[in-house]
């Protein structure tokens, strides 16, 4: 689908698989962040203050970023997107949870932070943690995800299997210089590993 935004006339392809078939949505143009309301029946832009919580609502990457995508799931996300800004990703940072749950319907990220303080704001719409948790492996497979968790215990292969995500780690030592080391390292095994996986896969003639 291609949409054009009202304000900029910045043309934008959202890839149809992305998108929510027979409702409609709004995100964030990526030049002007002029908010873009598309209708369900036809898929054109729409004009009106709709807020209705259940809309869904999201942003997009502009088709000029060459950056790999991130998200930060944080209620004050600045620390954590200035560590994955210094990492060369493009990051966004939704305000609750059913923004980042539809950001993950128009975006393909490389890596999602998660904290437990956003998972304990209200979510009647539904967690995102959860909705990570139970994608299709196809598509989570590709997603590096970090749990940050108060209680935890930091870097525990275990305790992050039990959550089903990449790794696990408490506030304090998120808030640490080497917990940018801590991600980068999980990010070169996961790498590795898939490497493997991937080279399996094509071997058996299922890829």
């Amino acid at each position: 689908m291609e949409v054009t935004c009202s304000a900029c006339n910045k043309k934008i392809n959202i890839p149809d698989e992305k998108v929510p078939k027979g409702h409609s949505f709004s995100f964030s143009c990526p030049s002007c962040k002029n908010k873009i309301k598309v209708g369900a029946d036809d898929g054109s832009p729409t004009s009106g203050d709709d807020t209705e919580y259940n809309t869904p609502v999201g942003e997009t990457f502009g088709a000029d970023t060459d950056r790999p995508g991130a998200m930060v799931c944080h209620t004050d996300p600045a620390k954590l997107k200035a560590l994955l800004d210094g990492m060369g990703y493009a990051v966004h940072t939704p305000s609750y949870h059913i923004e980042a749950i539809n950001n993950l319907r128009f975006n393909d990220y490389r890596i999602i932070i998660v904290t437990s303080d956003y998972e304990n704001t209200p979510h009647d719409q539904g967690s995102i943690l959860k909705h990570l948790q139970e994608m299709n492996m196809g598509a989570r497979r590709k997603i590096f995800l970090v749990y940050i968790a108060a209680g935890a215990h930091s870097f525990d292969n275990m305790e992050a299997f039990a959550n089903s995500v990449n790794v696990i780690a408490s506030p304090e030592d998120a808030a640490k210089d080497t917990f940018k080391e801590q991600i980068l390292k999980g990010l070169k095994e996961h790498a590795r590993f898939y490497k493997v996986f991937f080279e399996c896969m094509a071997a058996q003639g299922k890829m």
